[in-house]
């Protein structure tokens, strides 16, 4: 599973959990990061089908958001061809238009909360391609909110995230 906001800045294909990571120009507007500590993400993807909800508890390390965040700029930056983080209000905006193998995204992501008690997210991306000979779109609407749970991950390490049945998953 991918970082979550690469995962979902990046292609809307990664894993369901979700994050971005500050821009690395000093100029740039600059993403949010989350807060070190337990979060508890709850997210919602459809994809036309009917929603499909996950909620995780994920542990954020402040050391590997950074690094995740750091990794996922460069990766726009050689993949995308339009890649704007700008402000509105209390938003944080991004649009994207990105190659991804075969694989084009087009996107529009809406962040807002304060990512040190709360976040949310909403993600609108139509991915296209070839598949058998012909070109397929898949549009996407992924949606995130998540809450501060404190410092302490308990049994879960740095990049760690637990599902509601137990079972842990790297995520970083």
């Amino acid at each position: 599973m991918r970082s979550a906001w690469f995962g979902l800045l990046g292609a809307g294909v990664g894993g369901l959990c979700v994050f971005v990571g500050a821009a690395a120009a000093d100029d740039a507007v600059r993403l949010p990061e989350r807060k070190a500590g337990l979060w508890e993400l709850t997210t919602t993807m459809d994809e036309g089908l009917g929603p499909k909800d996950q909620t995780l508890t994920l542990c954020v390390d402040a050391e590997m958001e950074k690094n995740t965040v750091t990794a996922s700029h460069h990766e726009h930056e050689k993949q995308c061809s339009k890649y704007e983080v700008k402000k509105d209000g209390d938003k944080t905006l991004v649009d994207m238009s990105c190659q991804f193998a075969s694989r084009h995204v087009t996107g529009h992501t809406e962040m807002s909360g304060d990512f040190q008690s709360s976040l949310a997210v909403k993600i609108e991306s139509t991915t296209s391609g070839d598949h058998n000979g012909q070109t397929v779109a898949v549009k996407r609407t992924i949606t995130q909110t998540g809450k501060y749970l404190g410092a302490s991950c308990g049994d879960l390490a740095g990049g760690e995230a637990k599902g509601a049945d137990g079972t842990k998953v790297m995520v970083q």
